[in-house]
């Protein structure tokens, strides 16, 4: 391990640097028909960021990426109705809600889930990720947590050799049915970890 890497989360938003905030309100493309383009899912998740489900790992003081999870039903965004109303209006708020709520769903269904993890192409081949979910990892064993969930999309072989070397194995692989330009890819493989 690098003398300059540390892991932390963000205790209150308050004390959060911007590039923080910039990181912690950013979602996964498949948000996009629900709640617009990179800039404005930002704008929406800002102000409902849930500091408690996100990890962040920096350089020598530089924020070089972050991890997102759900834990007990909560992830790293609270997104009211109330939020999407003001942004989209009542008709378009109600649809968004109801397909929104749906997503979440999904995710809140496990007892922990990697939402998304992210390291900044700078900071890449470090190890960073894994010292990232070996953290990850630890925080959930900390709480009496059982068993962790991610999913791999598309064709990732080192994605999924480096969950496979932290104790990940493969539940399942299939194929989306549908397809979409703000979804990269239809290929979907679930892995699980149970200590």
């Amino acid at each position: 391990m690098s003398q300059g890497v540390v892991t932390y989360q963000v205790r209150e938003e308050a004390l959060a640097r911007p590039e923080e905030v910039r990181l912690g309100s950013s979602s996964p493309s498949f948000l996009r028909p629900l709640l617009g383009r990179a800039h404005r899912r930002r704008s929406l998740l800002a102000s409902g960021v849930n500091w408690e489900r996100i990890l962040f790992i920096e350089v020598d003081g530089e924020v070089a990426g972050y991890l997102q999870f759900y834990l007990g039903g909560e992830g790293p965004h609270r997104l009211g109705h109330e939020d999407l109303r003001a942004e989209f209006g009542a008709a378009s708020a109600a649809w968004r809600w109801a397909l929104y709520r749906l997503v979440q769903w999904r995710f809140r269904r496990f007892d922990a889930y990697l939402y998304r993890i992210i390291i900044d192409e700078r900071f890449r081949a470090r190890g960073l990720g894994r010292q990232l979910l070996e953290r990850w990892l630890a925080l959930l064993a900390e709480q009496g947590v059982r068993r962790a969930d991610l999913e791999v999309w598309g064709n990732n072989p080192r994605a999924e050799a480096l969950y496979a070397a932290l104790g990940f194995q493969v539940k399942r692989r299939r194929r989306l049915p549908l397809r979409a330009s703000w979804l990269r890819d239809r290929e979907l493989t679930h892995m699980i970890k149970r200590w």
